[in-house]
Order: structure tokens, then C-alpha cells, then sequence
């Protein structure tokens, strides 16, 4: 056995995940070798609740409250000694969970010791456990393990545990494969456990452990429970989280983190099933402060800060937007400006319009990351980000910061924002996050990008995680408003054919099946496409994160305002059941609406979207030369000859229609079409001697519907290549029809541009009514197995109409 301190490369993640490390004491941390767990001496009391903890940690969570219980009764075991107690807190430890050779381990023991007991005797958990201690202790201490108070008091842990009723120790040694909790309704097609399994992907195991957490009854939904108990609650389940090693997954190692940026991201996706306050004041802290701290910093602010941070020791805030500058992040006015004399950074807000607005985190942090104008030498290097203390240690305001908190808002309550104000607060040099840009001891300011802009865009483009988590975060939200208004309309009867015959479920309304079915074929594309940029983004290595930029920027816009339309649209198919605050959709509405303009305002980043994709248009131009041009030529002629081939725009049948290579043709042409006109457009007013900046305002429609266009096609592509990875055929299948809902829907939804364009004859825009109107109908039957296969435990759905208490 080794001493924890040589073994440096071991991180706090390692401690989470694995199963050779076991803390003896308080004092002494011990590295155990996978290979060298059979030197526990499983005595009696330790055989005794043995059955119990196996089953306690067979979903890999115990959670914030099951811990506070197990401690409790553990302590309260007369026959367990000082040492027995000790090790079984360890094993309760979230922070380092037995994990697959201890499991080995115990189920030896577990096998060898059941041998000797009669079948009679494990009729259940704490029968078998006593039975099992009884046999080991050799009648040494008499009648123990045969008296009430001692089945009384495994009893209560195995409540403690979280483990409900009787459980065969047959079940146990067959090493007790607890099954999924996603449920497969009767007229499905397919299994809603595969799908599950299937969406989660990777992060299975990380999304299963987030649903096991959220169903802690810490995490329970509470309507209204008003602003400042909100925000307490949710700061202590921030930190519930933060014991859980939930949020240390996309840090370094070396600082206690799993180097496992997807996991991260998994996290905030499942958190926005529950509770969107603590999705946000999770993302704040980790995401955002967190994410300042490891993108923009360098080693000396990783060293001092990043453990503290993700362990909720350290609360931080992002400073960025102000009252007068929002989108406009180059433009704040916020000024750091450097003092050679004392060797430290003047942190100032030169107006009321220059204090930053909208911080979350603002009441309960005690540093924040500042974005200012970094001024050296009287010379303007462009924003910068800098570490202030807020508070001290006894969470007073620090002198010269003033602090405002925002009050009531439309939503998202649990999340203390407030307005920060600077008056001349001096700060170390040592705190400007300096990876792209830092102050030497001479006081020289130096940047490995020379390019002012390319710096600042640079800079903002390390933050581009942001904008991917809060996109997933309002689909997370469209799934749970489906959830409850499917589930509802399986159930809700109106209206009889005759009297005296039985009432019509509400889901067998066509009307309503068009108003709910639609919009699950589009969370499902959306879905799809934001956990391939997901990917995209974890994986990426070059450093090169122009092209996530821009899918993020049109990928987050189109996902939130698609949740913002399927909430109220959910709220409305739920009838009057569904104003009530009990059934969710007043705090899913109030608290998603906000998504749709921060991390970007959408309509400011469709813009980008479309300034991202001229310039490449224009770069391919710059790069190829000759053969750009003839490729130009040669588009503008294939798409002219596409307009006017009657095949093409009149083919009515159904085969046609429901063929994946003439969806992908009619987005890419809408794409395509508007790309080239936009940039024509562009072009002839430049011609005229028009200023850019007034040519862009003549075409800023046009840039947005393009766009537009760009992005639907990229979920298009996204939506098809996951269908292709897909390994079981009945979810396959499904998925076709989900995917060929997805691509009429939005051919529909944009009829007047493909008429206008003549891509699209009047018959054939009447065809592809009929068959989208056929699609809905044969995905009826569906629908429970495809909300079911989102996999959100009812009690974090928290609404009453699906619940039925």
C-alpha cells in the first residue's frame, strides 16, 4: 500500500470514478491497488449491511440526502465499531464510490457466505445480511444478530439507502440488474429503453447518474416558493452538485478535474430537465467563471483557483454584459488600466451605463471575472478579462464595488443577478487572464495575436461552449413540455361521438396531433445536431473554432426559439390545467424565455451566422481563383436548369416525396440559392459606392433568412448521420419517419419561398401536405414510446396532470 502522495497524476475525478482508492482516515489518504482488495476483514457488522450497501450502489449515485441518512444511522449501530463506521462512510462517499473490483469483491463474499445459509434464510436483504453476520460471528456475541433492535436498525438504513421493499438474494447474487426506468408503451413500435440508450450515447452513464441525482427529493420541484428562499435552495444544490464531483468533469486532471468536456456538457443538458434556475447558476459557476478561468487564464491562475472553483469553494460571477453594451461586447466601457508605479490593474465603471447588468451569481460571489478595456501605457489593447474580489471571508462587499441586486424577473428567480459597479478597484497584475494577451514584470503588454481583432474574437471564441450548453438547455426544456402535454392528451378525454358512448382521447384529435407532432420531429433533428456540434466541439484539437462559432451561434438561436414556441404551444394544448403552476409551464415558459437572448442576442447571431458564411464564400473566391469563378458559373446554371425541369418541381408521388435525396436537395438549393443572391446583392451595392456597413443594413433580412436556410440544412445533415449510427432497427425505423417529419415539416413551414423560387409546383406543395398530414397520423401510435425515450424520471417532470397525485 502507497501513500496517495506518489501518486501525483491521481486527480479528484480519478478519486470519483474509480475504485482502488479507499480513505482510511480523516488523516491518512491510501492508494489501494485494484489487485489488493482482499485485505478487508469483512466482520460480522460489516457482513451485516453488506447485502444492502451493494444494492445502495447499484446506479453508482447515492445522493445529498441518502448521505445525510446512511451517516446518521451508521452512527447510531450499536454493534458496528468505531472503525466498522468509518469504512462503511467511505464507502457511503460520493466523492470516492466503490466502484468495479470492490463490486467483484463484494459479490465473492456475498456468494461464499450465502453457501452456507438455507434458502429459507434469504428471504430478503436484512435477512440475509444478519444471517450472514450470525454465521461469521460463531455465536461470540449472543442472540445479536437475532434481536429485533438490530433488524430494526438495518431496516432504517436500507430506507436511508433509497432501496423500496423486498428484494430476493437470489436477485442479489445474480448480481441484481436493475432495469431501466424508460418505459415501452404497448402500441410502440420499438423499445423506449433502446431509444434512450441510443440518444444518450456516450454519456449513458453520466446521464444516468444526473436522473438517479435529480430525484433526490434536494432537487424536487417547488412552485413559487419565493425569490430569496429560491436562491438559497439553489445555491445549496449548486453545491450538493459540486460534492458530487459533477462539476469537475471538464477541468484538467492535474487540478482535480476528468479532462471530459462532453460530460460537462451532458450535465447542464439533464440539469435543464429540473429546476432551469440551478441549470443556470450551475452554468454560471462552472461553465462561465469555471470556463473563464481555465480558457483565459494560464497555469498561475489554474493552480490557485480551479480546484477551489468546481468544488464550490471558490464563487465566482462573469462580468461581461453592461447597461449600455450587451451584444455589443467590443464596445463596453469598462476600463482596466495598468499602474506601473504600484505594479497593479485599475478596475473602473466610468458611468452608470458602464456597471455590468444581468450578473448571475452576483449576491453570492466573492470574485469575478471582468471584462474590460485593458489600457497600458495610455495605449487601448481591446477587451480583456480580469480577476476582482468582490466580498471578503465574511462575505462583506470589498471597498470601491458597488453591488445592486436585479429583483424580481420574468423568470429564472433562483439565479441571483444583480449590477456591479467599479470605482477605481486595484487589483494584483498577476490577475488578468492572460492567455491571450498579458502585462510583463517590466510592464510591457504582449499578445501572441498581434491582430486586435482576431484577438478579440479569439478570446470570445474559447467561451463558444456557452452558447452549445444553453441550446441543449432549451431542447432539454421542449422535451419536458412535450413530456407533460403528451402524456396529458393520452389521458384527457373530450367529447363523445354519440351520447352514452365513451369520450375521445384528446391525442386522437388530428387537430391536436398537428399541433404537438410536428414539434417533437423538430426537438428530436434539433437534438441531434447541437449533440453533434457537442461532440464536434469536445473533440475538436486544430484550435480552430471559427466553424463551431458560427454553428453554434445559429444552432443555439433556432433550438431556443423552437423551445420558446413548443412551451406556449404544449401550455395551450394542456387546456386550463395547463396555467396552472403546478403542471410546470408557467416556470418553463418565464424561466427558457430568457435563452433566446442571452449568450446572444438570436437575432444579432443569425447575423453573425450569415457575416461567417460570406465570408467564407468570399475567402473560397480569394483561395481558388479560376476554378471558384467556373464553380459559381456552374451553380447558378445547375440551379436554373433545376427551376425550370418540370420533373423536378411537379413529381407528386409519394415515393418522391418521402425520398431523403429530394429533401436534401430542397434545403440545399434554398441554401444554396440565397447564399448566391445575398452575395450578388452585396456585391452590386458596393458597386454603387455604397459603405458596408449601409450595404449590410439593406441586407440584413436577407442575411437572416439566409441563415436560416444554412442552419436547417445543417440539421438536416446532422438529423441523417445520426439515423445512420443508429444499431437497432426498430429504432432506426422510427427514427426514418421522425427524420422525414422533420425535413416536410420545414418544407411546408417555408412553401411561399420554394413557390416564389419555382422549386416547388402548386400540386406538388398540396402533395407534400397530404403526405406530412399522413406522416403525423402514422406517428400517433408513437408518440408515448418517443417522449418516454428522453428518459426524464416523472418525479423531475414535477407535473401534477402526468403524475396524477
Amino acid at each position: 500500500m502507497q501513500n496517495l502522495n506518489d501518486h501525483q497524476n491521481l486527480s479528484y475525478y480519478d478519486l470519483f470514478t474509480h475504485s482502488s482508492i479507499l480513505i482510511i482516515s480523516n488523516k491518512t489518504t491510501l492508494f489501494m491497488p485494484a489487485t489488493n482488495l482482499q485485505n478487508i476483514d469483512y466482520s460480522p457488522g460489516l457482513l451485516s449491511v453488506l447485502p444492502l450497501f451493494y444494492v445502495g450502489w447499484s446506479d453508482s449515485v447515492l445522493s445529498p440526502t441518502e448521505m445525510k441518512f446512511i451517516h446518521q444511522k451508521l452512527e447510531a449501530m450499536p454493534f458496528l465499531t468505531k472503525k466498522e463506521k468509518e469504512l462503511l462512510r467511505q464507502w457511503s462517499d460520493p466523492g470516492n464510490p466503490p466502484g468495479e473490483e470492490v463490486f467483484k469483491e463484494w459479490v465473492a463474499v456475498l456468494k461464499n457466505n450465502a453457501a452456507k445459509i438455507g434458502a429459507d434464510k434469504k428471504q430478503s436483504l436484512i435477512a440475509l445480511g444478519m444471517e450472514m453476520a450470525a454465521v461469521g460471528d460463531s455465536g461470540k456475541t449472543d442472540g445479536l444478530w437475532q434481536m429485533p433492535e438490530t433488524e430494526k436498525a438495518l431496516a432504517e438504513l436500507e430506507s436511508a439507502l433509497g432501496i423500496k421493499g423486498q428484494v430476493s438474494s437470489n436477485l442479489l447474487l445474480s448480481k441484481l440488474q436493475i432495469k431501466s426506468p424508460a418505459a415501452s408503451c404497448a402500441a410502440c413500435s420499438f423499445d423506449a429503453a433502446e431509444l434512450r440508450d441510443f440518444l444518450d450515447a456516450d454519456y449513458k452513464k453520466t446521464k444516468n447518474r444526473m436522473r438517479t441525482l435529480m430525484c433526490d427529493p434536494l432537487f424536487s420541484y417547488q412552485p413559487n416558493p419565493g425569490k430569496e428562499a429560491k436562491r438559497l435552495r439553489v445555491l445549496q444544490q449548486v453545491k450538493a452538485l459540486a460534492k458530487q464531483g459533477v462539476s469537475a468533469y471538464s477541468f484538467p486532471k492535474k487540478y482535480g478535474g476528468g479532462e471530459r468536456k462532453g460530460d460537462h456538457i451532458a450535465v447542464f443538458e439533464m440539469l435543464a430537465f429540473g429546476d432551469l434556475s440551478l441549470t443556470i447558476k450551475f452554468g454560471v459557476q462552472f461553465g462561465l467563471f469555471g470556463g473563464a478561468l481555465h480558457m483565459l487564464g494560464t497555469e498561475g491562475h489554474h493552480k490557485k483557483y480551479l480546484e477551489a472553483m468546481h468544488r464550490g469553494q471558490l464563487l465566482g460571477c462573469f462580468a461581461m454584459t453592461e447597461t449600455g453594451h450587451g451584444s455589443n461586447v467590443k464596445g463596453l466601457h469598462t476600463t482596466a488600466v495598468y499602474d506601473k508605479k504600484t505594479d497593479e490593474i485599475i478596475v473602473h465603471s466610468p458611468g452608470f451605463a458602464a456597471g455590468k447588468e444581468f450578473i448571475g451569481n452576483a449576491l453570492h460571489c466573492s470574485m469575478a471575472a471582468v471584462f474590460a478595456q485593458l489600457i497600458v501605457d495610455d495605449t487601448n489593447h481591446g477587451v480583456h478579462a480580469v480577476l476582482v474580489k468582490i466580498r471578503d471571508e465574511k462575505g462583506e462587499l470589498l471597498p470601491g464595488i458597488t453591488v445592486k441586486d436585479n429583483g424580481y424577473k420574468m423568470g429564472l428567480n433562483g439565479v441571483d443577478n444583480g449590477r456591479i459597479w467599479f470605482d477605481q478597484v486595484r487589483v494584483p497584475r498577476e490577475n488578468l487572464l492572460d492567455k491571450y494577451g498579458g502585462i510583463n514584470k517590466k510592464g510591457e503588454y504582449s499578445s501572441p495575436l498581434k491582430n486586435p481583432s482576431k484577438r478579440f474574437f479569439t478570446m470570445l471564441g474559447a467561451l463558444v461552449v456557452g452558447r452549445i450548453s444553453v441550446g441543449l438547455a432549451g431542447i432539454s426544456a421542449s422535451k419536458s413540455a412535450l413530456t407533460i402535454a403528451i402524456k396529458y392528451a393520452l389521458k384527457r378525454k373530450q367529447f363523445a361521438p354519440k351520447d352514452g358512448e365513451p369520450e375521445t382521447l384528446v391525442m386522437d384529435y388530428p387537430t391536436h396531433q398537428h399541433r404537438l407532432i410536428p414539434l417533437l420531429a423538430k426537438t428530436y433533428a434539433y437534438y441531434f445536431s447541437l449533440r453533434k456540434l457537442a461532440d464536434k466541439y469536445t473533440h475538436n484539437t486544430d484550435g480552430n473554432l471559427r466553424h463551431i462559432e458560427t454553428l453554434a451561434a445559429g444552432l443555439k438561436s433556432k433550438a431556443t426559439w423552437h423551445a420558446t414556441r413548443t412551451i406556449q404551444e404544449c401550455r395551450e394544448a394542456c387546456g386550463g390545467k395547463g396555467y396552472l403552476s403546478e403542471n410546470r409551464f408557467a416556470d418553463l415558459k418565464a424561466d427558457s424565455d430568457i435563452f433566446t437572448t442571452f449568450e446572444g442576442d438570436n437575432t444579432v447571431l443569425m447575423q453573425l451566422v450569415a457575416k461567417g458564411l460570406l465570408s467564407e464564400f468570399k475567402q473560397s473566391f480569394h483561395d481558388e481563383g479560376y476554378r471558384a469563378v467556373l464553380r459559381y458559373l456552374y451553380t447558378r446554371f445547375s440551379n436554373t436548369v433545376d427551376e425550370l425541369n418540370p420533373m423536378q418541381t411537379r413529381n407528386t408521388s409519394v415515393e418522391h416525396l418521402l425520398d431523403r435525396e429530394f429533401h436534401k436537395d430542397a434545403f440545399h438549393y434554398r441554401f444554396q440559392k440565397l447564399l448566391l443572391s445575398l452575395s450578388s446583392r452585396m456585391r452590386d451595392y458596393l458597386k454603387k459606392r455604397i459603405g458596408p456597413y449601409q450595404a449590410f443594413l439593406k441586407c440584413q433580412v436577407h442575411m437572416v433568412a439566409l441563415a436560416d436556410a444554412y442552419i436547417d440544412n445543417i440539421v438536416l445533415k446532422s438529423f441523417i448521420a445520426a439515423i445512420a449510427k443508429c444499431g437497432s432497427e426498430p429504432v432506426k425505423n422510427i427514427l426514418e419517419k421522425v427524420c422525414d417529419l422533420y425535413a416536410l415539416t420545414v418544407i411546408q413551414e417555408e412553401k411561399g419561398w420554394f413557390l416564389e423560387n419555382d422549386y416547388l409546383s402548386g400540386s406538388k406543395s398540396k402533395a407534400i401536405r397530404r403526405v406530412h398530414n399522413k406522416l403525423v397520423q402514422e406517428l400517433r401510435p408513437e408518440v408515448e414510446g418517443l417522449v418516454d425515450g428522453f428518459g426524464i424520471p416523472g418525479v423531475v417532470l414535477g407535473a401534477e396532470i402526468v403524475s396524477g397525485r
